[in-house]
């Protein structure tokens, strides 16, 4: 459990206050350390690099392009078979 803890005397002593409203240092056990750092490195852009980055942006777009021009192509053949287009 995290505790909020102030230096005096060379000595880290922990304090009453909450952990919201802690003004010193915030104490954690070694399981709530590995979940915040797991949890803040889903999210640290610097983990990723740049070739990676670049890798993700273009198949987010390509996948929305491609899918654009897949349902233009269908909807364009279901189209031209309406009886409209039937010239008697």
């Amino acid at each position: 459990m995290a505790t909020c803890v102030e230096l005096q005397h060379g000595q880290l002593t922990p304090t009453a206050q909450s952990i919201e409203d802690c003004s010193g240092f915030v104490l954690l056990e070694p399981t709530e350390y590995q979940q915040f750092l797991l949890g803040s490195s889903l999210f640290d852009p610097s983990v990723i690099d740049q070739a990676t980055a670049q890798q993700l942006f273009m198949a987010g777009f390509s996948l929305v392009l491609i899918c654009y021009l897949v349902s233009w192509g269908y909807g364009t053949v279901i189209n031209w078979f309406r009886p409209e287009h039937d010239q008697n």
